[in-house]
């Protein structure tokens, strides 16, 4: 049975658009404050806000930087 969603971002492929960002209607998804190895601030999953599993982050991805797991009990 499903428990919930994890979306994770590949950072290496983020270029730090912020298109995910704005269109999470849970908010799932902020800016890092780190910069990668060629000076972006990747997205990344906000601590405490789950995902749920909508897929928009997902589909406006210029980048295909985003990955949405779905979590099963083990």
């Amino acid at each position: 049975m499903p428990m919930g969603h994890q979306v994770r971002v590949l950072t290496e492929y983020c270029k730090g658009c912020e298109l995910c960002v704005s269109v999470c209607p849970a908010g799932a998804l902020a800016m890092s404050e780190d910069l990668t190895a060629i000076g972006v601030r990747p997205a990344m999953p906000k601590p405490g806000v789950e995902c749920t599993g909508c897929t928009l982050c997902y589909q406006v991805c210029p980048d295909a930087a985003i990955e949405i797991w779905e979590m099963h009990e083990a």
